[in-house]
């Protein structure tokens, strides 16, 4: 609401209308298939916005890209974007989608509970299993999680694909090259997932649990840590308990892994776009040129507690002790930070992982038919003429 104001003023004689809840895609598909769909879009639940590309519904941002960044005009808004934060939204040399957030994620740990006990983040698989034993012993659950969304559990699993195969086993799964979701590391990956309720270091009735009720569990004490990323903080304010102290680490490194204990998941994302037959698209790109501001990008720090992929958005701004903990965690990982693309492309597969993961951890199937079930998925994918496929390349520093 912020950047509709701040639209208004620097466009006078425009109204900024800024509406939306999380059922907004369903609500105006009708516009969509009416040729008349709104200016700008922002939507997560339920929809496939690489589907809706295909489909033809996006618009290229070329021409704001190459705009006068707003409040900054000696530079280009593409310039604007911390390094890499303009990726995900890019296809076949053009920029579709731009990020809101920058959002790491890892385990949150209960600082306060820590310093009381003298336990310490740990840098190694043992130390974290020893650490476990060490909370559970105490009557407290080492971890909580949102069971009735296995996503959120999959922070753990991605961190352990990458912690057990490094970056070119991401890319190859992401790309669903063939056998890739079978190989060892992916089984080994799943196996230490369910090493954790086998060891009964998860919270019973976690598997019931939303998002919120686990994160409310957690702030109660109840358990020490929990999968999130760093819309935690403000997703839960109304709940948080006076001096309660959050902050986040990243999962261990693991023997004969190839990722550092410092690595940790961390990308742009919630894209925004701007519909292709949108009635007014040039002042569609303006309000992302503001809404994307460093101005704007500082804004959000301070209200939301959650960071913009903006370049000087933490420049003069309070950040809190939670926010900071993520900003710390991605400087002491220098440069090895990462993330998947599957979710984003393809709807099956992100589902079918979700269903096998909620399969593995509560339903008891071994990791081998884990790894099966979800190469069957990309199996299907592949053979699929109708499905656009995608590819992405290993960052360069991967590739020596």
């Amino acid at each position: 609401y912020d950047a509709g104001r701040e639209f208004e003023r620097a466009h006078p004689g425009y109204k900024a209308y800024i509406w939306g809840n999380p059922r907004v895609w369903d609500q105006t598909r009708t516009r969509f298939l009416a040729g008349n769909p709104p200016d700008v879009f922002w939507g997560i639940h339920n929809i496939n916005i690489w589907v809706n590309l295909q489909e033809g519904l996006v618009a290229p941002l070329d021409s704001l890209m190459e705009a006068p960044a707003y409040g900054q005009e000696h530079i280009k808004f593409k310039d604007t974007f911390l390094p890499g934060a303009l990726d995900r939204g890019r296809y076949e040399g053009h920029q579709y989608f731009l990020p809101i957030t920058f959002a790491v994620l890892g385990l949150w740990y209960n600082v306060n509970m820590f310093e009381e006990h003298g336990w310490k983040p740990p840098k190694t698989w043992e130390e974290f299993l020893e650490l476990c034993d060490e909370i559970k012993a105490t009557g407290i659950a080492p971890l909580v999680h949102q069971g009735r969304y296995p996503s959120y559990y999959g922070i753990i699993f991605r961190a352990l694909l990458y912690k057990i195969g490094g970056y070119r086993l991401l890319i190859d799964l992401d790309n669903l090259v063939p056998g890739a979701w079978e190989r060892p590391e992916v089984v080994r990956a799943a196996r230490m997932c369910r090493e954790l309720v086998d060891r009964g270091y998860v919270l019973e009735g976690s598997s019931a649990f939303t998002h919120t009720e686990a994160q409310m569990v957690w702030l109660q004490g109840k358990a020490a840590m929990v999968p999130c990323g760093t819309w935690l903080e403000n997703e839960m304010k109304e709940a948080i308990p006076p001096g309660f102290r959050m902050r986040i680490m990243p999962l261990p490194a693991v023997p004969g892994g190839k990722g550092s204990a410092e690595a940790i998941e961390a990308s742009a994302g919630a894209d925004l776009w701007v519909p292709a037959q949108a009635k007014h698209k040039e002042l569609g790109m303006e309000f992302l040129r503001i809404l994307l501001s460093k101005k704007m990008a500082q804004n959000f720090v301070r209200k939301v507690g959650d960071l913009m992929p903006i370049k000087g958005a933490t420049e003069g701004v309070e950040i809190p002790e939670a926010l900071q903990s993520a900003l710390d965690a991605v400087k002491t990982a220098k440069g090895e930070t990462f993330y998947m693309r599957f979710m984003d492309w393809y709807e099956e597969m992100q589902d079918g992982v979700n269903n096998a993961l909620a399969a593995l951890l509560y339903e008891g199937i071994p990791p081998e038919e884990f790894a099966r079930r979800i190469e069957k998925i990309a199996q299907r994918i592949r053979e699929d003429p109708t499905i656009v496929k995608y590819h992405r390349e290993l960052p360069e520093r991967w590739r020596t």
